[in-house]
């Protein structure tokens, strides 16, 4: 099977995170996507992250109605800060004869020379990244470019941060995030 693993603190999750996923799946015919959330990222020190059980289900909703996408909480069950290179080698222990990817943006690419092992990590697995219209990929130095999979996305402009401004300001994100999503948010007060 072809497997990719979708990492992010998902915080919350919004249509911008389901549209990479989808469109990484059809384009690279994916069998399954798994939506991994992380427990203690290392980028995001400062940014005060939803509970693990709120981001958990959040993600639960939104991908509820695709059978190709799966949410495993490997990240949020460790101790510490979570690492790329840790969950994928776990994953590829979990998974030894499937053919595994990784999902990234390519904002998250540009920045892997600060991740641990960055200069190995994209030996790991298949790093699978999405490009929006508006980026140029001229940057990317030919070495990256040349051990990475691209794929074109839609522009959408929603970020987590965008929608949790919004949420503190009491201003609408309808049809930024899933409506199961909204629902829970507003239901249990997050992000207030």
């Amino acid at each position: 099977m072809k497997i990719a693993l979708f990492g992010g603190s998902f915080n919350p999750i919004h249509h911008g995170h389901l549209i990479i996923a989808e469109a990484a799946r059809t384009y690279f015919n994916l069998d399954k996507i798994i939506f991994i959330p992380a427990g203690h990222p290392p980028h995001k020190p400062n940014i005060p992250l939803e509970s693990k059980k709120h981001r958990l289900k959040m993600i639960q909703l939104a991908i509820k109605d695709n059978p190709h996408f799966l949410v495993n909480d490997y990240e949020l069950q460790k101790q510490g800060i979570n690492y790329t290179i840790d969950t994928i080698e776990h994953f590829k222990k979990l998974y030894p004869k499937d053919n595994l990817h990784f999902i990234m943006g390519m904002d998250l690419l540009v920045q892997i020379d600060t991740w641990k092992m960055g200069d190995k990590i994209l030996d790991s697995c298949k790093f699978l990244v999405g490009v929006k219209p508006s980026y140029s990929i001229s940057a990317l130095p030919e070495k990256t470019k040349s051990r990475v999979k691209l794929f074109y996305i839609p522009f959408i402009d929603v970020s987590s941060t965008f929608l949790r401004t919004y949420l503190k300001k009491n201003i609408s994100i309808r049809y930024l995030a899933p409506e199961k999503v909204i629902k829970y948010i507003n239901k249990n007060k997050l992000y207030r």
